[in-house]
This record gives structure tokens, C-alpha cells and sequence, in this order.
């Protein structure tokens, strides 16, 4: 028997079972995947059961299968399995968390407090679809699209453009920037895969950056919370989801939470909020700093 969840794809012919009760069958239309409402228990054979079985688990007996089956978006599938959707709810609005992070990052807050004021993104982790890396991606669509005449530079999986904020991963002497520094891409030059960067905290800098370089960049669109550690923002957004769990506490969101000079949003479930203020972090660190003191 192949026992499958919620979140895993279903296959032709499978079978649904709640517990120890068979509840239907998974059949494939022209319209995609339904359930079969002519399904019967007793019609399940030996054969029948030694294919795909579909357990579905006690905390989602409130879903309609049906509904489920026939929703067309990410939003439409994520509202047929909740209990509940609060009445604040991005949901009620056809956005994901990733999406209202994007629409706040680049159209509800500059129309408040303007289009020049800075907003950053400052998240838990870097993996996950509320990580660093996707939500870069997505806010590099929005803010900064690939445009004619936008020169740009791809470097692996990575798109550095024209316009594009990025960050310095680490200390580099030679070139006089060090980790955690935040610019702008001012210009590209796509024969030698060079660029050059504004650095305006402080004393305004403009630094060539070569090929050999480019990987100590990375886009700043969303940075780390931890990364963020001694900078100051205008405006930031903070994503805490459950997703996050395993960096879910009260230090790092209160870290996150005094980045900010004007305004803080959150955006997330009231769950994981909880979680993070209910947790501390006490792990010890091993620095080996009183020897070096000593």
C-alpha cells in the first residue's frame, strides 16, 4: 500500500481514506481531477486496494475534497484547506504571504510615505518560499524587471541588473567593503562581467567590482535578520511563518523589529508570532573569545 498526504500529488484511481474509513476515489476528467460521487465502499476490491491510498489525516476532515479538486490557484487550493481564514486575511484578497510581501515592498507603502523612503525586507532564513533567495527573485521581478537597453549579468542561477540592490557577503579589504554593506548597481559591463556599485551608508563610495568578485554579492532586496544586525531602515518587512519554526525566537524577532526607523509590518500568522515571542534563544555560542581576551 502507497500511503500519501494532503500535501503530496494524487494519482488517477486513488483511493481516500479517513482513518479507517473509505470516503472516495480520485478520478481524472477533462477538467482535471475530481472526486468520484458515484464512489461506494463496498466497491473496493484486493486489486483496487494494493494501488495509491490517499490517507488523509484527522486534522483535515473539515476539507471538501471536491472543492479541493477543483481549485485552479495556490490561493484557492491554501483557503479549501484551512478550518478557518481570518477576517484580515490576505487570503480575502487573492494573496499569498509572498505576494502581499511584494505588493507592501513595492506599491502600499510608497504610497504613504513616498517613493524615495527605504524599505527592506529582513526574513528569518534563507530557504523556503518566504526565504532570502525566493523572495529576492520575486522582488527583483517587481522592483526591477529585465527592460531593453537594462544591461545585465547572470552568474549561475543568479541575475545581478541595472538598478538592482545588492549586498557584500563578506569583509573584502582590497576593495574596501565588508559584509553587510548594502548598494546599488550602477552600471553593468557584460564583456568583461564586471559592474560598478554605490555605497551610500556614510561616506558615499563607488566601487568596480570584477568578475572574480561578483560572488561575494548578493541581492538585498530581503536579507537575513541576522545579516541586518547593526543597520537601520527606514521601513522594513518581516516575514514570520511557521515555515520558520526552527528560527522562531523572541531575540530575533526583537533584532528584526529595531532595524526599523519609521515603520515595522508583519507579515504572517499570529501562530508563529506567538511561537517566536513565547521562545528565547539561549544556545551557547563557542567564540573562544575569553581566550583571545586573554
Amino acid at each position: 500500500m502507497i500511503e500519501q498526504t494532503l500535501s503530496e500529488p494524487a494519482h488517477e484511481g486513488t483511493l481516500l481514506k479517513l482513518g479507517e474509513e473509505w470516503v472516495g476515489r480520485l478520478q481524472k476528467t477533462s477538467e482535471g481531477v475530481q472526486v468520484d460521487e458515484l464512489f461506494r465502499p463496498k466497491d473496493i476490491s484486493e486489486e483496487s486496494i494494493r494501488g495509491p491510498v490517499l490517507t488523509i489525516p484527522e486534522k483535515f476532515r473539515h476539507v471538501d475534497l471536491e472543492k479541493l479538486a477543483h481549485a485552479k490557484t495556490g490561493i484557492e487550493e491554501l483557503a479549501s484547506v484551512l478550518k478557518s481564514v481570518h477576517p484580515w486575511s490576505s487570503l480575502h484578497y487573492g494573496l499569498t504571504a509572498v505576494d502581499t510581501v511584494v505588493r507592501l515592498s513595492t506599491k502600499t507603502i510608497s504610497e504613504w510615505l513616498g517613493p524615495s523612503v527605504e524599505i527592506q525586507v529582513l526574513t528569518p532564513q534563507v530557504r523556503g518560499t518566504l526565504g532570502t533567495l525566493n523572495l529576492n527573485e520575486a522582488l527583483q521581478r517587481a522592483r526591477n524587471p529585465e527592460a531593453p537597453g537594462k544591461r545585465q549579468i547572470q552568474l549561475g542561477a543568479r541575475i545581478f541588473r541595472e538598478g538592482d540592490r545588492v549586498i557584500q557577503t563578506r569583509n573584502n579589504y582590497d576593495l574596501g567593503v565588508f559584509n553587510g554593506d548594502i548598494g546599488q548597481i550602477l552600471t553593468v559591463d557584460n564583456e568583461d562581467l564586471s559592474c560598478e556599485v554605490k555605497f551610500s551608508a556614510g561616506e558615499v563610495r563607488i566601487v568596480s567590482f570584477k568578475k572574480e568578485d561578483l560572488s561575494e554579492l548578493n541581492l538585498a532586496y530581503a536579507i537575513t535578520i541576522h545579516k541586518s544586525q547593526g543597520s537601520e531602515f527606514q521601513v522594513v518587512i518581516i516575514p514570520v511563518m511557521g515555515q520558520h519554526f526552527n528560527m522562531l525566537f523572541r531575540n530575533l524577532i526583537y533584532t528584526g523589529l529595531t532595524r526599523a526607523k519609521k515603520l515595522a509590518i508583519f507579515v504572517g500568522s499570529r501562530r508563529a508570532l506567538a511561537m517566536a515571542i513565547a521562545k528565547i534563544d539561549n544556545r551557547q555560542r563557542q567564540t573562544a573569545l575569553t581566550e583571545l581576551l586573554a
